[in-house]
């Protein structure tokens, strides 16, 4: 197909967004831009950035971190396996790497957390390597553009992309050409009723001229979530209350919520907490709720069993190796989303 570089540029310069991570070649910025960005839009994921990049603005202070801190400042955000990521890389790069950035995509991709495409993203932004950094918006608009009917998202998908990109690029600078190919799918490329009058490939779009818009990209079939059913414990004792910290490998490892069970259905009316104070005339046990929380590959029903209590010791005989702290201390800790919606119906 006709090569697009100059034009590309040209589209790029007079239609890009203006955005932070976007006016730097710091790979650590960069790096964290990306991170952020994985299955978050760029209106939701701005604040978290300037706020990430204040509280830990250089490699260093991101490694010297606690966990609860860089996962405080993550709440909100979701899939915390990458704030994890982030601080396990940080500590390599400041113990492997002296602090600084590989600039070479083999050495990048052998950092916790950094794939295929954040090593072409860092490594084209920051270091000028002629590699196509291959995302969710780039699969889209080049699946379109070439006419490609094989499913996006797989190892072989990825490298037939890369190898066309690759050629396309050329006359461009990679960093420019990586950018475009991004915003040409953010804001142009939709994934439903794309604006192909605003495209700059508009007349070499195969999709375009032959009416695939819709029907491309291809996407492989996706397993339906499995449930999930959890009951988590609320007390009130005296103004205290309980939490926990995971500590098993989950999405949730690290952060905080109330003492909880798995269950293989959903409990319904029966407490599973009911023997804890059921003979206790001190303790009194409010109406339940249940909360449908859904994520990607899990479908979660989880339902706050609530007890008041008059006597904090009480509890602590039942409730053991659980973090004993006062209600208003509560929102200094990292909290997954499911517990922030319960934390706004009970606190």
């Amino acid at each position: 197909m006709t090569r697009m570089g100059c034009k590309t540029e040209q589209w790029y310069e007079e239609k890009a967004r203006n955005l932070p991570w976007r006016e730097t070649s710091d790979p650590y910025l960069i790096w964290v831009s990306e991170i952020i960005l994985q299955q978050t839009r760029v209106a939701q994921g701005l604040p978290f950035y300037y706020n990430f990049i204040t509280k830990f603005p250089s490699v260093k202070s991101l490694a010297e971190a606690s966990e609860d801190e860089v996962l405080k400042i993550w709440q909100g955000l979701g899939y915390y396996s990458r704030a994890r990521n982030m601080m396990k890389a940080a500590q390599i790069i400041l113990k492997e790497y002296k602090g600084s950035f590989p600039d070479s995509i083999e050495e990048l991709k052998k950092i916790p957390g950094i794939g295929n495409y954040t090593a072409a993203a860092i490594g084209s932004f920051a270091f000028n390597i002629r590699i196509p950094a291959i995302d969710g918006n780039v699969r889209r608009v080049a699946s379109r553009l070439y006419g490609l009917h094989e499913p996006i998202g797989t190892p072989n998908s990825d490298k037939k992309i890369e190898a066309l990109l690759l050629n396309e690029m050329q006359p461009c600078p990679p960093a420019l050409f990586n950018q475009a190919m991004m915003e040409i799918g953010a804001t142009v490329c939709k994934p439903a009723n794309p604006e192909c009058t605003q495209c700059p490939y508009e007349d070499v779009c195969v999709a375009r001229i032959k009416n695939l818009q819709k029907i491309l990209p291809v996407k492989s079939v996706k397993k339906a979530p499995r449930e999930v059913y959890l009951d988590y414990l609320f007390i009130n004792a005296e103004g205290f209350t309980w939490l926990q910290k995971r500590t098993t490998d989950s999405i949730w490892k690290g952060l905080y919520e109330f003492p909880n069970i798995q269950n293989t259905k959903n409990s319904k009316d029966v407490n599973p907490f009911q023997d804890w104070f059921v003979n206790n005339e001190d303790t009194q046990m409010h109406k339940p709720f249940t909360i449908k929380h859904q994520l990607t590959h899990q479908t979660i029903f989880a339902t706050l069993w609530q007890f008041s209590c008059k006597e904090a010791n009480i509890v602590e005989e039942k409730i053991q190796d659980k973090l004993r702290l006062k209600l208003s201390e509560i929102h200094a800790f990292p909290a997954h989303r499911l517990m922030l919606k319960f934390l706004e119906k009970v606190i």
